[in-house]
């Protein structure tokens, strides 16, 4: 089997362990959704690209840094209030550059402290559309810390990748001094600037609905 034939299988077993950590036999067959687990466990040991050990009894199963150096993870991230087509373009952009696309998404914590005011949308609710969007992988939350937090994210999913938008300039410096003062070979990419008269921003979204309710 080549490396392109695996990446799905080494791809469900990256996400899964992000999502719980090592994981057992029947839950990567669950994340593949086929009932080949186990041999597909096999093959990613037989290659070196995954490790077993034993949690209380039971076989759990991790990506070594062999098997995690197959795909390329790509991390973006934002407030995603206001979901409009400009987020949706740019996560479009970001998961070209990559096999995965982890999006973190900010808390409500953050929000406040960041923007000033609370978010329209819970951060939950904004995980799961996030989440929900064809080129997201998985969706996480941040840290309500903001300036660990940004370490922690990147220490969690460990991408090949961080890629930024036109208009996060103050992350875009904060996660490269990151980046720099722990030495980390990730890779920053700014993504495009989108068409404002094509794709309305949160912001003017949030004043389009603030106009239309007081008429």
């Amino acid at each position: 089997m080549t490396i392109e034939n695996l990446k799905p299988i080494i791809k469900a077993a990256y996400l899964l362990q992000l999502r719980h950590g090592p994981f057992t036999d029947r839950e990567f067959s669950e994340a593949l959704t086929a009932s080949d687990g186990p041999q597909h466990v096999n093959t990613l040991l037989h290659l070196g690209f995954a490790t077993e050990h034993s949690d209380q009894g039971e076989k759990r199963y991790t990506l070594t840094e062999k098997g995690r150096v197959q795909i390329k993870v790509v991390l973006a991230g934002g407030v995603y209030d206001v979901l409009h087509l400009g987020h949706l373009a740019a996560l479009t952009e970001a998961k070209t550059l990559g096999d995965v696309l982890v999006a973190v998404v900010a808390t409500d914590v953050t929000v406040g402290m960041l923007k000033g005011r609370k978010p329209i949308f819970p951060e939950q609710d904004r995980r799961s559309l996030v989440e929900g969007l064809k080129p997201v992988d998985k969706a996480i939350l941040g840290y309500e810390d903001v300036g660990m937090g940004y370490e922690q994210v990147l220490t969690d999913v460990m991408p090949d990748i961080v890629a930024f938008g036109y208009d996060q300039e103050n992350l875009d410096r904060s996660v490269r001094e990151i980046i720099q003062r722990r030495g980390m070979k990730i890779q920053m990419v700014k993504l495009s600037k989108f068409d404002h008269e094509k794709y309305l921003s949160s912001t003017r979204v949030r004043e389009e609905l603030r106009r239309i309710s007081n008429h």
